[in-house]
């Protein structure tokens, strides 16, 4: 009988730990690139399959090597600049005189002025969030010789950004046309800034943790993933995490993850199951609740593929209309193959039409 420490992962995460020369790596039942490519585009759907490093077993050298290229590309055409407000106390006037502060602290001296300026800088938000996930990222360990040498690269290219203080929360930044080609490495750098965990032990060991719930990893891919074709196909909307309420008091609130609305009414709801096998009992009661609130005829469950369980099977709810359908997505293939399988599976779910009279309310 073995004896020892044992360690024991917690259900749906995987990751690693590295110790010094030690590491703990719990795998997932996909790679590890096909794990980032999902965390990457339900934070960014504009995430590329391409961007994503390898098929390696590694998750500390595929995370490295995928911000690199998310970031190269966005430095392509220069470091994002933007305006910034600053106070300041000067001889010469540019910007805003603060009239209250200057009566405050100068009195009737006409000589320094305090001013608040507007500066053109690439001392923004934007680049101090890129910064620190460069940084993080240096302090890794296993991380190859030709990566390091290019995230070296790609700090030095922010020469004049202020280093973030350690313990404070990111400062926040707003998505827009002129940050349009950052939007990928920002969410996937605040996504590594809210996962990783580089430290030190007592005695100098390095310590650098990655921990993934892959159930919220793989509703979030879901989601982004059916939100965006359906956008190609309807003028309907869709909402993630859909609030309503199971009861007619409105005291019990559900949220299905998935739900796709056209003229203001439910058509279709979805929700991600990181499972495999046969549809789970309470499941099926989960989605029949879901349905009956929204008032559809049916509901889909988004299984993982496993080994004889590819084909979609159909539950008829015995005494009512509902039919739950369950599919299932493979998580093992490539990211491109995986985005794909979602695409082609958001086609079979055309907006079904809401039961008649039902009590969406």
């Amino acid at each position: 009988m073995a004896t020892g420490p044992q360690v024991k992962p917690q259900l749906n995460r995987v990751g690693a730990v590295s110790i010094g020369d030690h590491e703990f790596v719990v795998q997932p039942k996909a790679q590890f690139s096909s794990v980032l490519f999902m965390l990457g585009y339900a934070a960014d759907p504009g995430f590329r399959p391409e961007e994503v490093s390898g098929e390696g077993t590694e998750i500390f050298p595929a995370i490295a090597e995928t911000f690199a290229r998310l970031l190269e590309r966005a430095l392509g055409r220069g470091v994002l600049q933007g305006y910034r407000r600053l106070d300041e106390t000067a001889v010469a006037i540019r910007g805003r005189v603060r009239f209250s502060d200057q009566m405050s602290r100068r009195g009737g001296q006409l000589l320094p002025v305090e001013l608040t300026v507007d500066e053109y800088t690439v001392d923004i938000a934007e680049n101090q969030i890129l910064q620190a996930a460069l940084k993080m990222l240096l302090a890794l360990p296993r991380v190859s010789s030709d990566a390091r040498r290019r995230l070296v690269h790609l700090e030095s290219k922010l020469v004049g950004v202020t280093p973030l203080r350690a313990g404070l929360p990111l400062p926040s930044w707003q998505p827009s046309r002129l940050n349009e080609r950052f939007h990928a490495p920002l969410r996937f750098a605040e996504l590594l800034l809210a996962r990783l965990a580089p430290s030190t032990t007592g005695d100098g060991q390095r310590i650098a943790s990655f921990v993934v719930n892959m159930a919220e990893a793989f509703e979030g891919f879901v989601t982004a993933g059916l939100t965006e074709a359906f956008a190609e196909n309807s003028r309907g909307v869709s909402i993630g995490q859909y609030p309503t309420h199971l009861d007619q008091e409105r005291r019990q609130p559900i949220r299905p993850d998935f739900v796709h609305l056209v003229g203001g009414r439910p058509t279709v709801v979805v929700d991600a199951k990181y499972k495999t096998g046969a549809p789970r009992v309470e499941d099926l009661y989960q989605m029949l609740a879901y349905c009956t609130v929204l008032g559809l005829n049916e509901g889909t469950l988004i299984y993982l593929a496993g080994e004889s369980n590819a084909t979609p099977r159909v539950a008829h709810i015995a005494g009512s209309t509902v039919a739950v359908r369950t599919s299932r997505l493979d998580v093992a293939l490539t990211p491109e193959s995986l985005l794909g399988e979602l695409r082609e599976l958001a086609h079979g779910l055309s907006p079904r039409l809401a039961a008649p009279g039902g009590p969406y309310r």
